[in-house]
């Protein structure tokens, strides 16, 4: 049935007998009794001659697209049989900042889902992976978790550990030598935010809570933002795991009554189930970071 499918596919590209039989390698004769035989196997007209070519008819288009989804999913168990398990790497979805900031403690190489089987990491921004997990292309994700009915309702997902945000600015900047930060002290201030809206939504309803009014600007990312403030007196929001504590040239503080927090976990797609190798990352990712 897999080969009748097959070359009915080819006679809808082709639009044309003659052309499928000389791509499929065989007679005219042979496609014309193959498409009879799915024509009667379902009962339905699939093909109507125009003349040289041919037109498919309101079930032929419909076999056509269940037909491409059918033999791709045969091609992708092929693969599947044939790529020994062990050799496959588990593919990791994880936010940037999570991949940077917390490799080491997640992928240490004696542990056994490690040495079991080979992983590759996907780094993401939090936009990038919530459309890898919307498209079907990733079966879980490390990433934040925001307010984001998209995913609460058609996603599992499991708190596994929050980030406290502190406020930073330069060493030169007039905050630096205050021994208590209030949230006051920001008002007007220039706040350097990633380009993510989840997180500038996070801390500008926390400052506004506190009636601050700031100046926001956007950069790329944590690393941008760092290299911004070191030329500026511009302040931002950035979790602690983000910082180098050996780095003179930057400040972070608290800020007294004021308190951003980002809960980060993990996002599975119950749709798409996961293979032994898989559950077993997820397991050693839970129990990781489930510790800060």
């Amino acid at each position: 049935m897999l080969g009748k499918l097959h070359t009915f596919q080819m006679l809808a590209e082709c639009g044309s007998y003659t052309e499928a039989a000389k791509k499929l390698y065989c007679s005219q004769p042979s496609v014309s009794q193959q498409i009879r035989y799915l024509e009667e196997y379902y009962g339905v007209r699939l093909i109507v001659r125009k003349k040289q070519r041919i037109e498919l008819t309101e079930h032929g288009v419909l076999l056509q697209k269940q037909a491409g989804q059918l033999l791709d999913l045969f091609e992708q168990t092929q693969e599947l049989m044939t790529t020994p398990a062990a050799q496959k790497p588990v593919s990791i979805y994880m936010s940037n900042h999570i991949a940077e900031s917390y490799y080491e403690e997640l992928f240490d190489l004696s542990a056994p889902c490690c040495r079991a089987c080979p992983f590759e990491i996907n780094g993401r921004c939090y936009m990038e992976l919530r459309e890898q997990l919307l498209a079907k292309k990733a079966k879980f994700a490390v990433m934040p978790i925001y307010a984001d009915d998209g995913l609460h309702k058609s996603y599992n997902i499991q708190g596994l550990f929050e980030e406290e945000f502190q406020l930073v600015f330069s060493a030169s900047h007039p905050l630096a030598t205050r021994k208590v930060i209030y949230a006051k002290d920001l008002q007007h201030a220039a706040v350097l935010q990633t380009q993510s809206r989840h997180m500038q939504a996070l801390i500008q309803q926390a400052l506004e809570a506190k009636g601050v009014e700031a100046f926001y600007m956007q950069m790329t990312d944590f690393k941008i933002i760092k290299k911004a403030l070191r030329q500026s007196d511009s302040v931002s929001f950035l979790p602690l795991k983000a910082l180098d504590s050996t780095d003179a040239s930057l400040v972070y503080r608290s800020v007294k009554g004021l308190r951003i927090v980002r809960q980060n976990g993990l996002v599975i797609d119950p749709e798409q189930q996961l293979s032994q190798a898989e559950q077993a990352y997820c397991d050693h990712i839970t129990e990781k970071l489930s510790s800060f």
